[in-house]
């Protein structure tokens, strides 16, 4: 009994000195081959499983097949057996193309287009993404906005999507189980290949679920809305861009929409209600110099979060009647105009980041000012239909241009 309990001891005190080296070198924690974990209580062997290969093992196109090579059957942990190797191999030929160490868990999301693979990896203690560029088979190790790994004992998502790709070159990740585990915190990756090498930009966002739920592809059952703020700073609280995205019941993401602050990123988006139904409308009146472009498009989503475009339009005209004047016709934009006003009449805005500022919340009716754009308010007369009051303005502007 005395020699078992020396025995133990010795354990101890050598797992302990592996803890604290861990902490200086945390890259050694994820390598089964060099950790001998005594679990404790040591479940029967017929109780082992090996890990497996979670995620989507098949690039879309087929061109790319992700699988595990062996196990390792010295260490055990979390009643696994972890994995030898994971490859990516040529789905037709069986060629290696790239090679890493397997772990206890791992999981593989590709890019739309197969260009990029997302590979999470966890060991007993902390976990790790890498991302992998399928041509010239180049990687890169996520890290957080200032440069350090994912802290230890902070784990990925248990039974909801630890990842989403929102692009061919933009991956969003959420860190932290939640709930007793600790907090989740979200992240933009954007990736691309710079003098031939994988190179990765990280922003953490915030994201926000709107109070209301909305069935924008009319199958019965109602979708998730969530506000994203995208942080260049997080600490400073500064917004680099916001996102409108649509997630089914199941928090599955299908749409995502994107807006800024800045003058290029200008947008604004309602939810609306048309003969029952749900429909999203983009409505943005901008105007440059005295050149207007307004346009409207109101649709649905598919199955696979596609937009059905069911109606929309556009009128283009500028108030600067000089020598580069073009159009003014006022029946063609109050036609325009009215048609925008019936469907904001039924809406709730989602989103808007005109004139550089952002809101959300509110009645669409409230966005029926469209002509605050381009007059003072004392030039509208209320006693006259909008194609006159259009009319007027115009003639206003002439005379102040001529």
């Amino acid at each position: 009994m005395e020699k078992l309990l020396g025995i133990l001891t010795l354990l101890l005190l050598l797992a302990a000195c592996g803890q604290t080296e861990t902490a200086k070198t945390p890259e050694k924690e994820i390598l089964p081959t060099e950790i001998q974990v005594e679990p404790k209580a040591l479940p029967e062997s017929n109780s082992i499983q090996p890990a497996v290969l979670e995620g989507e093992p098949l690039s879309p196109g087929g061109q790319f097949l992700a699988q595990m090579a062996g196990h390792r059957e010295s260490v055990t942990a979390m009643g696994l057996y972890p994995a030898d190797t994971i490859q990516i191999t040529d789905a037709e030929t069986g060629e290696i193309l790239w090679e890493g160490d397997g772990f206890y868990t791992q999981s593989i999301l590709w890019s739309p287009e197969g260009g990029f693979a997302a590979l999470a990896r966890s060991a007993r203690t902390w976990c790790s993404i890498t991302l992998i560029e399928t041509e010239s088979w180049t990687e890169w190790a996520f890290t957080l906005p200032d440069g350090s790994p994912i802290p230890e004992y902070t784990f990925l998502p248990d039974g909801e999507p630890w990842g989403v790709w929102q692009s061919e070159n933009s991956l969003g990740l959420t860190i932290g189980r939640g709930g007793d585990w600790g907090e989740q915190r979200y992240y933009t990756c954007g990736i691309e290949m710079r003098d031939g090498r994988l190179k990765g930009h990280v922003l953490e966002e915030s994201r926000e679920r709107l109070p209301r739920s909305y069935d924008f592809d009319h199958d019965g059952e109602p979708e998730i809305v969530e506000l994203v703020t995208v942080y260049g700073d997080k600490e400073a609280e500064q917004p680099s861009w916001y996102e409108l995205r649509v997630r089914t019941a199941d928090n599955l993401l299908y749409w995502v929409d994107s807006y800024a602050e800045a003058h290029p990123g200008w947008g604004v988006c309602f939810a609306c209600r048309v003969k029952g139904e749900d429909y999203l409308l983009r409505y943005l009146p901008t105007m440059y110099q005295g050149c207007a472009s307004y346009s409207y498009a109101l649709f649905s989503l598919t199955k696979t979060g596609q937009e059905q475009v069911v109606q929309a339009g556009t009128v283009d005209f500028d108030m600067n009647f000089n020598e580069m004047h073009e159009s003014f016709k006022p029946k063609e934009i109050a036609a325009f105009l009215e048609e925008v006003h019936g469907l904001l009449a039924d809406s709730e805005l989602l989103l808007t980041t005109v004139s550089g500022e952002f809101r959300s919340g509110g009645p669409g009716a409230a966005f029926q000012d469209d002509l605050a754009y381009w007059t003072d308010d004392p030039l509208y007369d209320g006693g006259k239909s909008l194609e006159e009051n259009i009319r007027a303005i115009g003639a206003y502007w002439k005379e102040l241009r001529t």
